[in-house]
């Protein structure tokens, strides 16, 4: 449990390799281009991104060296764990002897920013003239701020969309323009009482546990430190999740990984919903005319809240760093406008909308940049294969990229804490999977989990 205090274990993470290709091309500098100078550390778990904007960066100013904190070597057959990395970046931040730059994606940044151990960003956005945050999606700055100050800078984010199958819920009279739990499991429980055969499953690849990144934060205050997940309301979810039927096995971790990739016959009686990622990789299903499903609508919290998640690439500038300004400069340099090579170059405009992990840029220019650029090449690679919405079906990008943009100004609350799932996980499978606990039992020790937890940050 001191473990989890510590550190935020996230299983997902993507591992990128840095890129050897020719540099994408990088927008106007500003003034201070080959001003600079000294060294600057970098810490991150394995962020191979970082490493290509900080080639770029040196690149432009000769005077700056960038080095890498590599992790220490664990064995000729190991390598240290995400676990690990928690841990010792964890206590060179709190005796001051961290880099000057530190990825924050797997922490909880309030544990660091309530014992001043980070900068708070505002000081160098609001005093830098080069920094102009109508560039920036600020409504997720907003959603990170603790008690007014921005500690952390995400160069992306994601979060989810939801497809209905057409042919299955064509006799019920919905009408949505977003989708929760509530509503998710609500319309499959309509499906169901039509009596259809064979019974269609909900939706590839659910897990009782499916939900719980959105409803979670509505449950706890990291401001105040309060914690209410002994509620009813808390209680009901626990016991309405519980019916989702699933193949999920919690012993070998397997599910069901079917997905929509151009082709959504399986969705025309086997499924009801499909849930994708709001990325440059998925986005072309907004332009695709599929039989089978609905467009694409997110999915937001019960509440109302529309959630998103950051899931690396996430850094902020520890208080003992001495080049707090090199280390600015480079953040923002890491986030700024960057130039698109032209699709026709597939191996280069596939490195730009890499550097974003193919997510959306914090950036609004680079936002639409990666995800043209991503479509352009997925209309090339799919040709008629896939039936589009236009006869030219690039015709419709514009309007794509607008609907997309307008989603992401709406992203208020950024989703559960990976290092809280890591806290209570194994509570919610003794109750969803080996019926340990009853749905109040489960909640209390929740209840006691969190409070415990928050209290310790405070």
């Amino acid at each position: 449990m001191a473990l989890a205090a510590s550190i935020l274990i996230f299983g997902g993470c993507s591992k990128q390799e840095p890129d050897d290709s020719d540099d994408y091309k990088v927008a106007e500098e500003s003034s201070k281009a080959g001003l600079l100078s000294g060294v600057l550390t970098v810490s991150t778990y394995y962020d191979g991104v970082i490493m290509n904007h900080a080639r770029n960066f040196m690149a432009l100013h000769p005077n700056v060296k960038i080095e890498m904190v590599e992790p220490p070597d664990m064995g000729e057959w190991e390598s240290e764990s995400l676990e690990q990395y928690g841990v010792r970046t964890a206590i060179e931040i709190m005796s001051g002897k961290g880099a000057d730059l530190i990825d924050l994606s797997h922490f909880s940044a309030y544990r660091y920013a309530g014992s001043g151990l980070l900068c708070n960003l505002y000081d160098f956005i609001n005093s830098d003239p080069d920094f102009n945050k109508a560039d920036y999606y600020t409504n997720i700055f907003a959603a990170k701020e603790i008690d007014g100050a921005l500690y952390t800078m995400p160069s992306s984010f994601t979060y989810d969309m939801m497809v209905v199958s057409r042919p299955l819920t064509e006799h019920l009279a919905i009408d949505y323009d977003v989708l929760d739990y509530e509503s998710i499991l609500d319309i499959y429980e309509s499906v169901l009482s039509l009596g259809t055969r064979p019974e269609p499953r909900i939706l590839p690849g659910i897990v009782r546990e499916y939900f719980w990144r959105y409803e979670f934060p509505a449950y706890y205050d990291t401001n105040t430190g309060a914690a209410r997940f002994s509620s009813a309301e808390f209680v009901a979810y626990l016991e309405k999740t519980k019916t989702i039927v699933t193949p999920y096995d919690p012993v070998y971790q397997e599910w069901d990984k079917t997905r929509i990739a151009g082709d959504d016959s399986f969705m025309k009686s086997g499924y009801v919903f499909c849930a994708l990622d709001v990325t440059a990789i998925d986005v072309y299903n907004l332009l695709a005319d599929y039989a089978n499903i609905s467009t694409p609508v997110p999915i937001v919290s019960s509440g109302g809240d529309a959630m998103f998640r950051v899931m690396q690439a996430e850094y902020g500038i520890p208080t003992s760093s001495a080049n707090k300004e090199l280390a600015w400069e480079f953040l923002k340099f890491c986030v700024e406008e960057k130039a698109p090579p032209d699709s026709s170059d597939r191996e280069a405009a596939q490195e730009y909308v890499m550097n974003y992990y193919g997510w959306i840029p914090i950036n609004i220019k680079n936002f639409h940049h990666s995800f043209r650029l991503q479509c352009e090449l997925d209309i090339d690679m799919f040709g008629d294969s896939v039936r589009w919405k236009e006869q030219s079906p690039k015709d419709g990008i514009d309007g794509m990229l607008a609907l997309v943009h307008e989603w992401n100004l709406k992203r208020n609350r950024e989703a559960s804490e990976t290092e809280l799932w890591f806290l209570i996980h194994s509570d919610l499978e003794n109750y969803y999977y080996h019926d340990l606990a009853t749905a109040e039992e489960t909640a209390a020790i929740i209840q006691s989990r969190v409070a415990a937890y928050l209290g310790e940050q405070r």
